[in-house]
């Protein structure tokens, strides 16, 4: 029998043999942009799609699959809105940024809804997510790794953006359950931030083995958020550890404050898809 993960491994297998799989363009469905001109950028889709299909910081695929509409006037919407084409919307820095965060991550489900359904974002045989991909946004194509970049200089090179950007698998933040927004940027940006240090796939507290456990994103950008930190407080002597203490929840925060000279670990990265659907008894995937 055929089933839907046959279906999909011998389309990864036909799309190599017929061009490779270095890269992967995914247009937008044009046939959602408004008629009206000049176009005018709105997050309401945005909005109506996190609020209809994430808890939880997971994602519901298979209803978002069956009910795309709005996802989809969303992303037609970002190919022809933006910093360089609408420059009259993001006259500053907070507004660009969040148009950014916002199509970084409608962008990731974008990827995943075009395999879906699918186990992993990390098979071997499939694009890289960050680099291989790209989309169309803001007039032009852009990978994820290039959109990162606009994140980062918009928001002064803030480390909060890694915690605030969803990247597909469970070993990586949540999705946000409502657009970014300028207003209340900084805000959410450092709920994001909590949010993410209270996921126990990026953050444990071992006791017992005076250890505490960290996700990739956070030891592998370890420099970009102490140095972020530093300039806070305005204090020389920083580590990884004081930065945790800062952005964490109130709760987190009185764990880790008993956690003082632990060493810091890596947690295995689980791959899975950050689908709602993702059963609780599946094995990592290392």
């Amino acid at each position: 029998m055929h089933g839907p993960r046959t279906t999909w491994l011998c389309g990864i297998i036909m799309a190599c043999l017929a061009g490779g799989c270095s890269e992967l363009i995914l247009e937008p469905e044009y046939r959602f942009l408004p008629r009206e001109q000049p176009y005018q950028y709105s997050d309401l889709d945005w909005a109506q799609v996190l609020r209809q299909h994430v808890r939880g910081g997971l994602v519901d695929y298979a209803a978002l699959a069956g009910n795309r509409d709005p996802f989809d006037r969303y992303i037609a919407l970002l190919s022809v809105t933006g910093p360089t084409e609408t420059t009259q919307q993001f006259a500053t820095r907070e507004q660009r940024a969040a148009y950014w965060l916002n199509a970084y991550n409608a962008l990731v489900v974008r990827a995943v809804l075009h395999w879906y359904p699918v186990g992993t974002m990390h098979d071997m045989n499939m694009p890289r997510l960050e680099s291989d991909y790209q989309f169309r946004i803001d007039g032009r194509k852009m990978s994820l790794l290039a959109i990162e970049e606009e994140i980062l200089k918009e928001s002064s090179n803030d480390p909060r953006i890694y915690l605030a950007t969803c990247r597909a698998s469970l070993g990586t933040p949540g999705l946000p359950a409502e657009p970014f927004q300028a207003s209340n940027l900084e805000r959410q940006l450092a709920a994001a931030a909590a949010a993410a240090l209270d996921n126990p796939n990026l953050l444990q507290v071992d006791h017992s083995r005076r250890t505490i456990l960290l996700g990739q994103i956070i030891l592998s950008r370890q420099a970009d958020f102490v140095n972020f930190l530093r300039a806070r407080r305005r204090g020389s002597t920083m580590y990884l550890y004081n930065v945790l203490v800062e952005l964490a929840s109130p709760a987190q925060r009185r764990v880790l404050q008993g956690a003082v000279g632990y060493t810091l670990r890596e947690i295995p990265f689980d791959r899975r898809i950050n689908d709602t659907a993702t059963t609780k008894d599946m094995s990592v995937v290392p």
